[in-house]
């Protein structure tokens, strides 16, 4: 019961159920919260994530270079600052959830880059290479996670709240862009409202006679279509596994396995250095950052687990575990693997990328799909 419950990351619906007596007769709200915030706040955050992993690869592959000549070093953390600035006015210039799409991606990109280079700020000598800035960068993007999710968990939704998203959601249809899923979120947010004015019935007047309209085709459009289509071969090919365990086993296997062959390794080195026999057991030769890098590779496999458990009873109950496992394993196993293995991490991390925008096309789907039978 509480799995079915569960709410998506990252897909726009509200995550804190309302208790309509208490939280709507407060008073006005001063600052509203987009409801919708969760999926900006993960395509922020991996937009970071692999912002850095990717510099630091690069870098090391190139030898890393320096721009500016013998007199002067542009360091990349300026790009950054760029790059925030300019996802910053872009939210200040322009209306529609496509633009804070991609202000949340610029920003996170931006954000990603800039804190980069926190060794040189943290040290004396400005040392890039300070070991622990993994570990700064690490707990800085999981502060910035924890701390939004429980903005929105904090306290119920107000009534402006439920009713600001549902304009926001409205003014798509105004740009000729309104999707059935936003007009169906639209619709829970004023279904929500305990005590409905003549606003908040006129509003849902408007929003019943608006038409839904498609998306023209463009690059990603044409991406996301192919990859639904070959998500529904697979499914119609595989009866009752799908295409979907097959999905969830593979990134268990890649991310499991890359860790188990990063610890091997070590812990092999660390056998042949030392001479067999001169410590007790295997446990022995592991390091704290070993262990480190098990254990964050141990939670993201247990939602894995436990999406292609539930996946016969509900696929998206499995598909939002699934995502908050692939989630997991951005935020948490790719940091300590990175800090072990550059290019297995890499490697992995495009992998997970990919898991990623997979399932949330496939999430995507599938909600139209219910609101459709609705």
């Amino acid at each position: 019961m509480l799995l079915s419950n569960l709410p998506p990351f990252g897909l726009g619906v509200p995550v804190i159920q309302l208790n309509p007596e208490s939280a709507q007769a407060r008073a006005h709200t001063a600052f509203p919260r987009d409801l919708a915030a969760g999926r900006y706040l993960d395509l922020f955050v991996v937009g970071g994530v692999s912002a850095v992993l990717a510099i630091r690869f690069i870098l090391r592959i190139t030898g890393y270079p320096s721009l500016g000549g013998a007199r002067f070093h542009i360091a990349h953390m300026l790009w950054g600052g760029l790059l925030m600035a300019l996802a910053l006015l872009l939210c200040l210039s322009f209306l529609g959830n496509r633009t804070r799409l991609l202000a949340a991606l610029l920003g996170g990109v931006g954000f990603g880059t800039f804190i980069d280079e926190i060794g040189k700020f943290v040290t004396r000598d400005n040392n890039y290479f300070y070991q622990p800035s993994i570990a700064l960068i690490y707990i800085t993007f999981v502060f910035i996670y924890l701390a939004f999710r429980d903005l929105q968990l904090r306290r119920g939704i107000s009534k402006e709240e439920y009713l600001v998203n549902a304009m926001n959601d409205f003014e798509e249809a105004i740009i000729n862009d309104l999707q059935p899923e936003e007009r169906d979120r639209a619709r829970r947010y004023l279904a929500a409202i305990a005590e409905k004015d003549e606003l908040t019935l006129g509003l849902g007047a408007l929003i019943d006679r608006a038409s839904v309209q498609p998306r023209t085709e463009g690059l990603s459009r044409h991406i996301r279509r192919h990859v639904v289509a070959g998500y529904d071969a697979v499914l119609a090919r595989a009866h009752r596994f799908g295409g979907l365990v097959t999905l969830f086993v593979l990134q268990l296997a890649i991310n499991a396995g890359a860790v188990v062959l990063i610890v091997a390794r070590d812990v092999s080195a660390a056998i042949v250095s030392a001479g067999a026999g001169q410590r007790g057991g295997m446990t022995g030769y592991l390091t704290v950052s070993d262990w480190l890098l098990i254990g964050s590779a141990i939670i993201p496999s247990i939602f894995v687990i436990l999406a292609v458990v539930v996946l016969p009873r509900s696929r998206l109950t499995a598909l939002r575990l699934f995502h908050r496992g692939v989630l997991l394993s951005i935020l948490f196993t790719e940091v300590f693997m990175f800090y072990r293995n550059q290019a297995a991490a890499l490697a992995v991390l495009a992998f997970n990328l990919f898991s990623w925008a997979c399932v949330n096309v496939v999430m995507t789907a599938t909600l139209r799909g219910h609101s459709a039978r609705d």
